[in-house]
């Protein structure tokens, strides 16, 4: 056997070799926001927002993030970030407190709750 017959062998082998040993990593991140303080004008307020969350969180979807990375055969990189459940509470409280004083009103709250999807 020639030396150029011999290459292309050793260089599959190899390569197959590297292949079951690649370097691999996969993590998955839970990412939790603290959440977010609020108070309301009058127990109706605090009924309709809270209500209008819910309407929220049921038609949405859990958000997650992929990144990946890989230089084929010899690396694979993979994150996953899941975002936790304070998310869609505290994008609702950012959407509804408007004049942004921490406290929502009535009339927010009812904005918030026509507009809730």
């Amino acid at each position: 056997m020639t030396f150029k017959k011999i290459l292309p062998v050793a260089a599959g082998v190899l390569l197959g070799a590297v292949g079951w040993g690649c370097i691999s990593h996969q993590e998955t991140v839970h990412r939790d926001e603290q959440r977010q303080p609020i108070s309301f004008e009058t127990d109706a307020a605090a009924r309709t927002f809270y209500e209008a969350v819910e309407k929220v969180r049921a038609s949405s979807t859990p958000t997650e993030s992929k990144t990946e990375f890989h230089i084929p055969v010899i690396f694979s990189h993979k994150i996953t970030t899941v975002n936790g459940a304070h998310q869609v509470f505290n994008e609702s409280v950012r959407r509804t407190d408007t004049n942004q004083d921490g406290k929502i009103t009535e009339k927010e709250a009812r904005i918030f709750a026509d507009n809730a999807r």
